[in-house]
């Protein structure tokens, strides 16, 4: 493919993501006293810990001899759907609020940057299919009207969108993630230590 293709092709994708990710009204009241603040606490310690992952992949690394980076994307895409999936039913169930999708953006993102993108898109799929059943009518896969349909699509475009920005990125600063570079860093003491040096 030629540069200009490419290149045009890149701003027919943003162009899309960024009319899908307009957002329209919500029609909805959030109290502005005690409850949002809890809710944003308990959000920010959510993505707070989710920080955290990067030493527990390193450990789960040296431990549980996971070396391939792509393994260990789809352990990390799987461990954080058997997490959010429940909480994202249990709260949501019949009644989901505006953006609760955005629970599984910051797996799909945070994902993409720590792995690599497959791992980000298998989790993807799995949100899709979450969001799906927590929509109206609630307990199936059935999506019942246009505003549900454009929901689902614009987190689907925004989502790929997003993977899509952090694998060229990573790519174009040439960036190791520093789980990945301190497994590299380790594979030898490893290694040494596994032959009884």
């Amino acid at each position: 493919m030629s540069k200009t293709l490419i290149s045009r092709f890149g701003m027919v994708i943003s162009l899309t993501a960024l009319v899908m990710a307009i957002p329209r009204p919500a029609k909805a009241y959030v109290d502005p006293g005690s409850g949002a603040m809890i809710w944003q606490i308990a959000a920010a310690s959510v993505i707070g810990s989710l920080f955290y992952a990067r030493r527990a992949s390193a450990w789960m690394r040296a431990h549980l001899g996971l070396h391939s980076n792509r393994a260990m994307g789809f352990l990390f895409a799987s461990l954080y759907a058997l997490v959010t999936s429940p909480i994202v039913c249990a709260l949501f169930d019949s009644r989901p609020v505006p953006r609760f999708s955005d629970l599984f953006l910051v797996g799909i993102v945070l994902t993409a940057y720590l792995f690599t993108w497959e791992p980000a898109v298998y989790l993807l799929v799995i949100s899709l299919g979450v969001t799906a059943w927590v929509l109206p009518p609630a307990g199936s896969f059935a999506v019942a009207d246009f505003a549900n349909w454009y929901r689902l699509i614009s987190f689907a475009v925004l989502s790929i969108f997003l993977v899509f920005v952090v694998t060229r990125l990573k790519g174009r600063t040439g960036v190791v993630p520093e789980p990945i570079r301190e497994v590299r860093q380790a594979e030898p003491r490893m290694r040494a230590m596994a032959a009884g040096r």
